[in-house]
């Protein structure tokens, strides 16, 4: 069998055709359409036939002859344009105007140099910008016309760039760095010249590069200070100084061994995207930035810095806090306008970071302490527009939130304190209405038309000051609850700073507790007039907001839960649902133990209300009956705030007969409790005949006992203080504070002889018969200093001081049970934790229990560490 070897036949190499016209002739064809191009006269020009041409020559291994042609033309073109055309435009007075940045444009010589400055660099500008659109038109046409060039012979990885990209090279170092005083040039094939760096845009002030930096920059001076400019030829010269590069010339001419020689195409997509890059003055990696970074860019910013350093100084001086605010966002915008207008996205965040530096930053401290209309001022005023602005542009700098919240704190801290001193922030409050259901005018002869103050106001002094001190903490929470909202953006940042800031001076007032109990209670009795009930809930919402500024909450739980009590028993709640509503959000706040005893109380009226109505059953059936109808309110001595002890009062005997007629009743349905009167908090409906007409009077259980005493003596018959103590057996406060109510405060039922507001041990007291009064039923409350005395006060704070020691204890026993052994430091820090929703217990607090404790042997300390501590079960 034969094999047969496969035939190969090698192709036949066809010999290049042989250039059929002398190549100097054809680049001069091209030459001359080059010409023709640049002097805009390209309707006569074949644009088949001159590609041709440049084909054929780079075809013909003439592509260096025809490159270094092209390179020629265009450097003399741009010379002579510039020499023509843009060097009789220099602005010969752009640095001698531009000594002058920072003053603000105004009338006369100034505000005409502007102008004449303005109107010089424009026209500076205007040639620049149309010998970059003529030159980049006749690029444009070059390069479709030497495409084939480009595409087989230019190599840019060799130093060799692409025709548009060689005008883009020769524009800058002809046009840009053109010198009216040029230097010799080095020889054309030296290659050390090749290699030497180009000079620096403004190296030489005979440059263009030298005029257009200062002139772009004498002009945005003369924008800053008000003239009306070109921005459009700004921007403009921005964007010539951003498309070019700043490197060295081409070296020129090239050999023909610079460029590629061969018919593939050397450019490839990721070099096109290159050169495109370059083009949009982004650059290629690793190439050298534009002109507009290396020298517009940094000038300018220097003289923006210059400038704005200046003008903030001044403002100053000149302008108050809102003006200097103002001032300071407008120029804010029109520099970020001016940014988008004519200049790189890239230098618009390098520029709002110096102007937030420059006019905010560096005068943080200077703002918000102005002596005349700094932070305080805004505040005070509540100047919201303002304040929103501050917190904007104090947002743009790092430190200008933090600074901020900072003064707004120290404000508030310092107001507080005035508020504790007794300074007012507000009009003294109107005075509320009183208890009575209706006004009445004792006829007390003798006291004319002057009114001297009442005893019996249901309001004193010392309420009316507790009452407005919340009040006062309330305006001023409201007023920074409407800032944080309407001016600071509901920042948590500064919500915290100023929940912060009004915990520190509540709870400098070691009587806030007691006060803000006082202002609920005030707002939660019956009797005020002028308040929805809509009006009465929101002001308990805010009081509960003050709530959560006390650090002693145990101090309030105890302060409220005795005026709670005190309106249950004298029925002066609002209504049951407020009550309720008012503990649901103390439970919130606090949780279920803080309201356990609050709730009690209103369970047990709750109870009592049913004992009542089987008490009235009771009564229908007995015999002998009750002489009068009693409402009994039966008070457990685990959850009321008060207690029998030292309340001694002879009671009358049909006040007598009627108890010992609910006892029998009581006892009856429970065996084994024991009922105990509370002649102190109870009241009585006593009717009254007087000389004109007869008065249903509720008046407390004391006042009725002291009245009941007059029943059957004359007008002129008179009880003495000690006649009256001996006959009642109460305790003297007790009874002088009864007595100043009927003689002294505003239904003056009994007459104080002498006449007074302080009751006396040598006083005496008749029955005024001549009392009148428009309505048939009255409230005489008895006066009662609402505000504790020190005496009281002291007694309170014994009380609290002594459950917080218990509470403690417990507490340390429950995490040692938990625990077993704990490092001394770790439990001081755990019952901190633990007991700090309710009081800050200190460390000497806590070391007192623990002592305490190891002496009942609930704890021991180790043998070997004695800073440990174990539990013994």
């Amino acid at each position: 069998m034969v094999v047969r070897r496969p035939v190969v036949r090698v192709p036949r190499v066809k010999a290049p055709r042989k250039q059929t016209e002398p190549a100097d002739s054809t680049l001069d064809r091209l030459k001359e359409a080059i010409q023709q191009i640049q002097q805009h006269n390209v309707s006569q020009l074949s644009f088949e036939e001159h590609y041709r041409y440049a084909y054929n020559l780079v075809l013909y291994k003439k592509g260096h002859l025809l490159y270094n042609a092209v390179a020629e033309l265009i450097s003399a073109h741009l010379e002579k344009e510039t020499r023509d055309k843009i060097v009789p435009t220099f602005p010969h007075s752009t640095t001698a105007i531009a000594s002058t940045s920072g003053t603000q444009a105004g009338t006369g010589g100034a505000a005409s140099e502007n102008v004449a400055a303005a109107a010089a660099g424009q026209l500076f500008l205007d040639r620049l910008r149309d010998a970059w659109d003529d030159h980049i038109a006749c690029m444009s046409k070059l390069r479709d016309v030497l495409k084939y060039l480009d595409k087989v012979w230019t190599n840019p990885s060799s130093g060799v760039p692409a025709v548009y990209d060689l005008g883009l090279s020769l524009f800058f170092h002809h046009v840009v760095l053109f010198s009216t005083n040029p230097k010799p040039a080095p020889p054309a094939n030296s290659r050390a010249s090749t290699s030497a760096p180009a000079p620096r845009p403004t190296t030489d002030p005979s440059t263009v590069a030298h005029h257009l930096l200062n002139t772009l920059l004498n002009v945005i001076r003369i924008e800053r200070e008000g003239e009306v400019v070109s921005r459009s030829a700004i921007r403009s010269a921005v964007g010539i100084l951003s498309r070019l590069i700043d490197e060295g010339p081409v070296p020129l001419p090239v050999q023909a061994s610079q460029g590629t020689g061969s018919g593939s195409p050397v450019i490839s997509s990721g070099a096109a995207a290159a050169r495109q890059r370059t083009v949009m003055g982004e650059g290629p990696p690793g190439a050298k930035e534009s002109p507009y970074k290396t020298a517009f860019e940094q000038a300018f910013l220097k003289q923006t810095e210059e400038f704005y350093a200046r003008e903030s100084a001044r403002l100053l001086i000149e302008c108050d806090c809102p003006s200097f605010l103002q001032r300071i966002n407008r120029r804010l915008e029109e520099e970020s306008t001016r940014a988008q207008s004519y200049l790189n996205a890239s230098t618009e965040p390098l520029l709002m970071s110096l102007l937030d530096n420059v006019l905010i930053e560096q005068h943080l401290s200077s703002i918000l302490e102005h002596p005349a209309f700094g932070l305080s001022t805004l505040i005070q005023d509540s100047r919201i527009d303002d304040l929103k602005l501050l917190y904007t542009l104090f947002g743009r700098v790092g430190k200008g939130h933090p600074t901020l919240q900072a003064g707004v704190s120290a404000w508030i801290v310092a107001i507080g304190k005035q508020i504790n001193e007794g300074v007012s922030l507000a009009p003294e409050p109107d005075t509320r209405a009183e208890d009575a259901k209706g006004k009445g005018k004792a006829a007390d002869e003798g006291e004319g038309a002057k009114k001297k103050p009442e005893a019996g106001g249901a309001i004193n002094a010392k309420t009316k000051a507790a009452l407005a001190w919340v009040q006062n903490v309330l305006d001023l929470k409201d007023k920074f609850d409407t800032l944080l909202v309407k001016a600071f953006a509901s920042d948590k940042a500064f919500e915290k700073s100023i929940n912060d800031a009004f915990s520190v001076f509540v709870n400098e007032n070691r009587k806030s507790p007691e006060y803000i109990s006082l202002f609920i209670d005030d707002n939660l009795r019956k009797g005020l007039k002028g308040k929805t009930e809509a009006e009465v809930d929101e002001v308990l919402n805010k009081s509960v907001a003050l709530f959560r500024f006390l650090t002693e909450k145990d101090a309030f739980e105890k302060y409220y839960n005795q005026h709670l009590s005190k309106r249950l028993i004298n029925q002066r709640s609002v209504s049951d649902d407020a009550e309720r509503s008012m503990l649901a959000k103390f439970r919130v706040e606090a949780g279920h133990q803080f309201t356990k005893s609050a709730e009690g109380m209103m369970k047990d009226v709750k109870v009592s209300e049913d004992t009542l109505e089987e008490y009235k059953r009771f009564q229908d059936r007995a015999v002998i009956k009750a002489p009068f109808d009693i409402e009994p309110i039966i008070c457990g001595s685990n959850v009321w705030p008060f207690s029998a002890k030292d309340k001694t009062c002879t009671l009358p005997k049909v006040l007598q007969d009627g108890i010992k007629s609910f006892e029998t009743f009581y006892n009856q349905k429970h065996s084994g409790r024991k009922l105990t009167f509370m002649p102190d908090q109870g009241s009585v409906e006593v009717k009254t005949r007087f000389k004109t007409r007869t008065h249903e009077l509720n008046v407390s259980t004391y006042a009725m006992v002291v009245l009941a005493l007059f029943e059957g003596l004359g007008d002129d018959e008179k009880l003495s203080y000690v006649d009256i103590a001996n006959s009642t057996n109460m305790l003297a406060p007790e009874l002088k504070r009864t007595l100043q109510t009927l003689a002294c405060a505003k239904y003056k039922v009994l007459t104080k002889h002498p006449k007074g507001r302080d009751v006396n041990d040598t006083d005496s007291f008749s029955f005024n018969s001549a009392f009148t009064a428009p309505l048939a039923k009255i409230r005489i409350q008895t006066v009662a200093a609402k505000v504790e005395t020190d005496a009281e006060r002291k007694e309170t704070e014994s009380k609290v001081d002594e459950a917080r020691n218990t509470q403690c204890d417990a507490c340390i026993v429950r995490v040692m049970k938990d625990r077993k052994q704990l490092q001394h430091m770790d439990l001081v820090n755990e019952v901190i934790r633990q007991l700090s929703h309710r009081f800050q217990p200190t460390p000497q607090m806590i070391k007192k229990s623990i002592e305490r404790l190891i002496e009942k042997e609930y704890l021991e300390r180790d043998d070997e560490d004695r800073k440990k501590l174990k539990y013994m079960a």
